[in-house]
């Protein structure tokens, strides 16, 4: 079990002044964002519309937040620091939170997160055994806590996988995947926003998702969770439990309806209570929540794209992933998270964040990332360090480089063309300007 870059202990506080080098700092990075949308040297278009950062050093004091492009499609108005973005799977983090605080207070029992979820009174019998078959068999009743906070349960991605295959064996989402569902339904879902007569309710890019409806099991439109096993996805997992890492959104929605059973409490009130009204994240909130606190919802949301289609202008509805990515928030609420969650701000015992950041390199997880951790991981940011942290869908990132003590989060909000390594080339643009 590797222990790299491991997150532990208090770091400085903001320094007294501007650093020697941060106005130079500032003019590489200003570049870097420029860069983002000329498509740098690069002899295509950029795909990126806007992009937002915020890049933090406490101890020398330096903070640097910009947008760039417009916030929206449907309006010249500019991106800015105040503006709110999908996090996408950045969410995952602040489930593995909610859950390692459901452990610190002995929610998850004596076994703690060696618990089978077989034990909790999440799914009957019947349905903890269709969660994982394989070869005939079933593992679900194997299936620990653990295991769905490494991603190493065995179990495929409802999300982007289907019962043939994997999201990587067909270049993109499996036919009978969810996704690939909504994606087929994307063209006529832009056609009827300019048919005043047309209905888009009944397809798929409208619909508002349960994760999860006991009463029909087998209706694959029931609820996320419905659809894993009616589909045959759960019927055709990737490893035994606990042998091999497989990243699974579903493992997450899993975790999410965890976290409500143990706390009587939604997912949205769990989170604002525990941590954005701690942490003063007035501006964040999960979104499609049944009844979400009214002050997160005055503000503005940017657009994230697929491709050249803007989602929160074309009214798309990303309801399938609370508990793997549903928050909505800003890089300035962002950054209090990810510096609480460094300082052990959000625990109420320091090793619970050394349990955390424990890096496990397991069969399956491939570079980038240089290890997992507890809904966080360590990865080579490619210029000779690690990172922790964690990425999402349309470009969404939250990282904590501990040798050079750097704070970041940001969004390009593209799901298609973007390099995987453009936030590293904000990290390089502040290195390059402290080595002057």
């Amino acid at each position: 079990m590797s222990t790299l870059g491991a997150v532990t202990g208090t770091w400085p506080v903001r320094g007294e002044g501007a650093p020697p080098w941060a106005e130079q700092a500032r003019r590489n990075l200003d570049a870097a964002m420029a860069g983002l949308l000329a498509g740098n040297d690069t002899a295509e278009e950029s795909s990126v519309k806007n992009a937002i950062i915020r890049l933090e050093v406490p101890e020398s004091g330096f903070v640097y937040e910009k947008g760039v492009g417009r916030a929206n499609a449907d309006s010249a108005a500019p991106m800015t620091p105040d503006h709110q973005y999908h996090l996408a799977s950045v969410t995952k983090t602040m489930t593995a939170v909610l859950v390692l605080q459901l452990w610190e207070e002995g929610a998850l029992g004596a076994k703690g997160l060696e618990t089978p979820l077989a034990e909790f009174d999440l799914f009957d019998d019947e349905i903890i055994a269709r969660l994982h078959v394989m070869d005939g068999l079933s593992y679900g009743r194997k299936i620990t806590v653990r295991q769905l906070l490494t991603h190493t349960s065995g179990i495929k991605d409802a999300a982007i996988d289907d019962a043939t295959g994997t999201a990587a064996d067909f270049g993109g989402p499996a036919p009978g995947s969810y996704v690939a569902r909504l994606r087929a339904d994307l063209e006529a879902h832009l056609a009827c926003l300019n048919d005043p007569d047309c209905d888009p309710t009944p397809l798929m890019t409208c619909k508002n998702w349960m994760m999860w409806d006991p009463r029909c099991p087998d209706d694959r439109e029931a609820g996320v969770i419905n659809w894993f096993l009616a589909s045959g996805t759960a019927a055709s997992p990737l490893s035994r439990p606990g042998e091999a890492f497989h990243y699974s959104d579903t493992g997450y929605v899993i975790l999410g309806l965890l976290a409500e059973q143990l706390s009587g409490l939604d997912l949205h009130a769990q989170w604002r209570r525990r941590i954005f009204d701690p942490l003063g994240m007035a501006k964040s909130y999960l979104a499609y929540a049944t009844d979400p606190d009214p002050g997160p919802w005055v503000h503005a949301v940017s657009d994230y794209y697929l491709g050249d289609v803007p989602g929160v202008t074309s009214r798309l509805n990303l309801s399938f992933d609370r508990g793997g990515g549903g928050v909505v928030s800003t890089v300035r609420d962002m950054n209090r998270f990810l510096r609480a969650l460094v300082n052990g701000e959000l625990f109420r015992h320091g090793e619970t964040l050394v349990r955390m950041t424990q890096w496990r390199m397991v069969p399956g997880i491939k570079p980038p990332r240089a290890g997992v951790g507890l809904g966080i991981f360590a990865e080579d940011t490619g210029q000779g360090t690690i990172a922790v942290g964690h990425s999402g869908a349309y470009g969404a990132k939250m990282y904590y480089e501990p040798e050079t003590g750097i704070f970041f989060n940001g969004t390009v909000n593209q799901r298609q063309g973007v390099p995987y390594y453009w936030w590293t080339a904000m990290l390089k643009a502040v290195q390059e300007a402290r080595q002057l």
